[in-house]
């Protein structure tokens, strides 16, 4: 009767064999895939914060050179006069939540750069420092040389 029950026992066959490391290897390509294109996205949104960040300072050279007079008000607000603007307004660049805007004392927003945890402007002489901590967590840094007043 021994004999029997274990004549009954079997083990894995070559085909479940082959089976599995058929799926084995189908896992492992998909698992592959899913990585090269996390990898992918997260390159995209490198890109992405770089080029916003790049408009950003280049959009604040333009208002900066447009400009009267300018500074920084505190360490998270900065203000720019137009040079020719019939309406005579005064435009602060501040962080309310997590992204950058421009305000007019006559009302009216606009943001200015998305995806922001800090800001940071500090005045050295006619310079002023831009610091920036975007989503990604990288530091961005610039300098403007503000206009003299006249």
């Amino acid at each position: 009767m021994r004999l029997n029950r274990v004549s009954n026992e079997r083990g894995f066959t070559l085909l479940e064999n082959l089976l599995q490391l058929v799926v084995l290897v189908l896992f492992s390509s998909i698992s592959i895939l899913i990585i090269l294109w996390a990898r992918e996205i997260q390159d995209i949104n490198q890109i992405k914060h770089d080029i916003n960040w790049e408009l950003f300072v280049y959009d604040m050279q333009q208002y900066n050179q447009n400009s009267l007079s300018g500074g920084v008000v505190s360490s998270g607000m900065m203000k720019f006069t137009p040079a020719a603007d019939e309406e005579n307004r005064t435009f602060f660049y501040e962080k309310p939540n997590d992204h950058i805007r421009k305000r007019s004392n006559k009302g009216g927003n606009e943001t200015m750069l998305p995806f922001v945890k800090q800001l940071h402007y500090e005045q050295l002489g006619n310079e002023i420092v831009m610091k920036v901590v975007t989503e990604d967590g990288k530091l961005r840094e610039r300098i403007l040389v503000s206009p003299l007043p006249e």
